[in-house]
């Protein structure tokens, strides 16, 4: 059974990609596809909580840590995990390529 965290910490990068995320939505389709997309993000972020044995992020295994990823619809949560809590590093959506991964 994994450690229940106690707090997930969304960093200024991954706000700043939800940020963006949520302008493009907007532009793209709409405001309320936009807060749908940023909510569900959000949402996700904030299980991680509750972390069970997401996935290793394989194009981050040279780095030194603990990096996992999540996929939610087209967008990668990129977070790291420590003793007490969950670090969100990035959110990334899929079609990038693999090295921007590492832009964390």
């Amino acid at each position: 059974m994994e450690l229940i965290r106690e707090k997930v910490i969304i960093s200024r990068k991954a706000q700043e990609s939800i940020k963006g995320i949520f302008e493009y939505v907007k532009e793209e389709s709409s405001l309320s596809a936009a807060q749908k997309v940023r909510s569900g993000i959000i949402s996700k972020c904030r299980s991680l909580k509750d972390f069970s044995g997401y996935s290793t992020e394989r194009y981050l295994e040279e780095l030194k840590g603990d990096y996992k990823s999540v996929t939610i619809w087209d967008y990668v949560v990129i977070f790291s995990v420590h003793e007490k809590e969950i670090r969100v590093l990035n959110v990334i959506h899929t079609s990038r390529h693999p090295e921007n991964r590492s832009n964390i």
